[in-house]
């Protein structure tokens, strides 16, 4: 029997890939952070709530696969995607996808490459404050940023 080509298949089964996930608690926000950096992920504040999509909503991801802010539910994974993208899972999908796999620590970067990470950083969020679009970026992401950077919010 010869494999169906692409055009033919109508049934995929999922390749195996290693994704790193941590599951927003709601108050885990050094664990997110660790996973997504603070530029990529976003508390929603009761403003942000009243005004999104869905006030159940607590927070929001970035995924820069689609350039676009997603929003975050309390107990949903946070997945980095193998493009480098973040996007929400809900809990039980999570759990039927995918299951753990073997630790590896992450090397930490020496002195020298990490205050160069922190400068381009700096140079980087300096560039976005100045940028008259700022006024898409969600509010609590915006006024943690200019706090960041010693700005008034």
């Amino acid at each position: 029997m010869t494999a169906a080509t692409p055009e033919q298949a109508l049934r995929w089964r999922k390749r195996p890939v290693v994704v790193d996930a941590v599951q927003w608690a709601g108050d885990n926000l050094d664990e997110v952070y660790a996973l997504a950096g603070c530029a990529n992920f976003d508390l929603l504040n009761e403003q942000d709530r009243v005004n999104c999509d869905d006030p159940e909503a607590t927070a929001s991801v970035f995924d820069k696969l689609h350039s676009t802010w997603v929003l975050v539910y309390t107990g949903q994974w946070i997945i980095k995607g193998v493009k480098g993208e973040f996007y929400p899972c809900a809990d039980d999908v999570f759990r039927e996808t995918y299951e753990p796999a073997a630790q590896q620590p992450h090397p930490a970067p020496d002195l020298r490459t990490a205050w160069r990470l922190a400068d381009e950083r700096l140079a980087l969020l300096t560039e976005i404050l100045a940028h008259p679009g700022l006024g898409q970026v969600p509010a609590a992401l915006r006024a943690r940023w200019k706090r960041d950077a010693g700005l008034p919010a």
